[in-house]
């Protein structure tokens, strides 16, 4: 190791760490080595100042050096050793204590940061330096800072409410002495990613349509950046625009752009805002199309009766119209073709706009005769047309007429929707109808006649006609024409004189047992057909071609043994809810997923007098379930008994009930809470009102509430449901049933509800 260099001020060995130099005189540092040495000044423009060469003695050397001279000079081999020697040199000036560079006064960090003020001292003999504010005042609080006499004042952890003027400030010979004033600027620290926004969630084109997508981005500072993520085929362009919006923020649209795109382009484009807080993206999907189109979806409500896009309705209701329409380029012109004149008063038609996708409503109230027939929505575009009818069906109250044709004929005519039947009844005497008081001799007695109908409608209504043969006698005698269908009963009576009547009381008498089975009969049949029936009504989509469907029969599908349970392992408990033909049970699963796993379940089952037909319906909902998988927002199989007894389906444990009943239940405090929002709310993630421990049975799952009478149609549809529980531990959560549902739960439920129906979508 060669020996440190040595150095000399104007000839002479400086030992000491600080040499003093009066400004106007000369400063001549030499520099002696064992090797080739040179020097380091505290400003590279002063390097000027040092000796050409590379020797072992290198000098620097200023014939009247300024204030700007003072600082630290160290000297160094340039190879060979680490070794080094410096010295800090005062460039003593009276009216400067400190020397500051013009360059330094405006100071712009970030947050959080320290920095280092240059308040060189010029003047070793200077004392109580430290640093204030320039309007005279004291640094602000939370302001740390250290004071170092060679190299200046080092402010820490840089905060925004530090943004002031300040100076260094030092006493000589009991004189205060100030530096020039330093502006410091802090740029707030970021604590969220820059906004981004584009314009629609969905772009369509025509191969070798121009596609332009404009994205808006904001940032608090100047320090962030856009970027774009894609999957086309073709390569885009990428432009910005860059405002300076206020002081410190930055706005930024970026525009992508493809001249002419093509099929292959399809896919999503997202644009991308990243700064030191995160990244946020939003995304953007683009479909092209090789020509245009429009794509018109009837939307019937499931409590109409219809058969595809013929609508029955009874006069008087009213009925709303829905079509869902697909369309590029956008539609210039839509209208409804009526059986009669729009109506503002009893008719509302409106369009409704998302991007490419459209809803027209036409909203018909308080329907009468002359509005049933043809409906039909046209759309057009300038590339394109299309059109959709619905054919509307009223249900229409028959009236029955009795006509006496000749002396042994007599003829009811009656007209109505659906065709209506008609009945005969007689009854001795004459009377205003042979239906009431039916007691003793007045017992009424039907009579059989064929009913045919005739080839005349009106209003779309349909004529029947039913011919009946009588003898006569002096008897005076009453005979009633019953017309009835879906909407209604109309009857007409006829007095007539009977000739030799046939009938001997003891026939009366069977002939008013017969009536009296018959009327049973007809009462059974109706509730029969009342009689609510555990139906399949999930389609799953095996093919499609352009607007036709090609569904998978349910019970065709195949049923994956591995989803077989042990039916020892399970423990059947309390009955949750229970309906016409099943019921719905808690249990505890022993064992499944893992051994020693105990879980809490809900069990799905048919009553013992279920018919073949409920049993196939629930293995078919079995099927589906397990064709389904699993996922977080939907109510999931765990298992099924289907061996060795009655069929069980064993699903997640929903300890709230059904997402439905529970909105209903709490939509009064819902709306009090948005008119009158509190001025504080507890900032929360989790719901707030769902620790009603009352059980609640789906309403779609086709069985009921124990505290409620009404029955429910058993139908396995399952969306939006509350969170389960997969553990023997209840929920926890407040005790207090007060606090209402918000916005953020809303929004969060619509979300998990939404990712149920997309997976749904996904699975056809």
């Amino acid at each position: 190791e060669w020996r440190r260099p040595v150095i000399k001020l104007n000839s002479k060995v400086v030992k000491s760490a600080e040499v003093v130099v009066r400004a106007g005189r000369p400063l001549d540092l030499r520099c002696e080595g064992e090797a080739p040495v040179i020097w380091q000044t505290r400003l590279p423009k002063h390097r000027r100042y040092i000796s050409r060469g590379n020797g072992t003695v290198r000098t620097f050397k200023v014939e009247r050096p300024t204030a700007e001279f003072t600082g630290t000079y160290k000297c160094y081999y340039t190879s060979g050793s680490h070794r080094d020697s410096s010295v800090y040199v005062y460039v003593k000036d009276p009216s400067h204590v400190f020397w500051t560079s013009s360059t330094s006064l405006q100071v712009v960090a970030k947050e959080g940061e320290s920095y280092l003020l240059p308040c060189l001292l010029t003047n070793p003999e200077a004392t109580d330096i430290s640093l204030r504010m320039n309007n005279g005042t004291s640094v602000p609080p939370g302001m740390n800072f250290t004071i170092f006499r060679d190299r200046g004042i080092l402010i820490h952890s840089l905060h925004p409410s530090f943004n002031a003027d300040y100076i260094c400030t030092a006493r000589v010979n009991g004189v205060e002495m100030t530096s020039k004033a330093f502006s410091i600027n802090v740029i707030q620290k970021l604590r969220f990613p820059p906004y981004v926004f584009l314009e629609t969630e969905e772009y369509v084109r025509i191969v070798g349509e121009e596609l332009k997508i404009p994205c808006t981005t904001h940032n608090p500072n100047f320090y962030y950046n856009v970027t774009w993520k894609y999957t086309t085929k073709s390569v885009p362009k990428i432009t910005e625009i860059v405002r300076s919006n206020g002081e410190n923020r930055l706005d930024i649209e970026s525009t992508l752009t493809i001249a002419a795109v093509n099929l292959a382009d399809t896919g999503n484009i997202s644009c991308i805002g990243s700064n030191e807080a995160g990244v946020n993206t939003s995304t953007t999907y683009l479909l092209v199309v090789d020509k245009p189109y429009i794509r018109l979806s009837p939307q019937l409500s499931p409590k109409l009766a219809h058969k595809g896009l013929s609508v029955e309705v009874n006069e008087g209701d009213d009925l709303e119209l829905s079509v869902l329409i697909e369309a590029y380029p956008h539609i210039t012109k839509h209208r409804w073709d009526t059986p009669t004149s729009l109506n503002t008063a009893t008719q509302e038609n409106k369009l409704i706009r998302y991007n490419n996708r459209y809803h027209a409503i036409l909203q018909l109230k308080r329907m009468n005769i002359q509005e049933q027939g043809q409906y039909t929505f046209y759309a057009q575009s300038e590339m394109t047309n299309a059109s959709i009818t619905f054919q509307v069906q009223m249900y229409q109250r028959p009236i029955a007429v009795v006509k006496w044709e000749n002396v042994t004929t007599l003829t009811c005519t009656s007209h109505g929707y659906p065709p209506p039947r008609i009945l005969w009844y007689q009854c001795f005497g004459i009377r205003p109808t042979c239906n009431e008081n039916n007691t003793g001799l007045q017992l009424a007695i039907p009579l059989r006649a064929p009913t045919v109908e005739v080839q005349r409608e009106e209003y779309g209504a349909v004529e029947v006609e039913s011919v009946l043969t009588v003898a006569f006698s002096n008897r005076r005698m009453t005979v009633e024409c019953v017309a009835f269908n879906l909407a209604g009963v109309s009857s007409d009576t006829l007095a007539v004189n009977v000739n030799d009547w046939p009938f001997t009381s003891l026939l009366i008498g069977a002939a008013a047992i017969l009536t009296i089975l018959l009327v049973l009969l007809i009462f059974l049949f109706y509730k029969y057909k009342q009689k609510p029936r555990y139906e399949i009504r999930w389609k799953i989509i095996e093919a499609r071609d352009g607007n036709n469907y090609t569904f998978i029969d349910p019970t065709q599908l195949p049923y994956n043994e591995k989803w077989e349970f042990p039916r020892d392992k399970l423990k059947l408990g309390k009955i949750l809810g229970a309906g016409a033909f099943g019921k719905v049970v808690e249990a505890t699963a022993y064992g499944m997923g893992k051994e020693d796993n105990v879980m809490r379940v809900a069990v799905k089952m048919l009553k013992a007098r279920a018919h073949s037909d409920e049993r196939e319906a629930l293995m078919s909902e079995l099927k589906i379930l397990s064709h389904l998988g699993h996922h977080q927002n939907i109510v999931n199989l765990l298992g099924a008994c289907t061996y060795g007894g009655p069929v069980l389906v064993i699903t997640e444990y929903c300890s709230l009930g059904d997402l439905l009943n529970f909105l209903r239940q709490k939509a009064e405090t819902f709306v009090n809470f948005v008119m009158n929002i509190p001025d504080i709310m507890e900032n929360s993630t989790d719901y707030k009102n769902i620790c009603n421990q009352k059980q609640f049975i789906r309403s779609d799952s086709g069985i009921s509430s124990e505290t409620s009478s009404t029955y429910l149609e058993m139908r396995p549809s399952r969306l939006a449901e509350l969170p389960t529980v997969e553990s023997s531990e209840d929920l926890v959560c407040e005790e207090s049933g007060d606090w209402p549902l918000d916005i953020d739960d809303l929004l969060r439920f619509s979300f998990q509800v939404a990712q149920g129906l997309d997976f749904l979508a996904r699975k056809n």
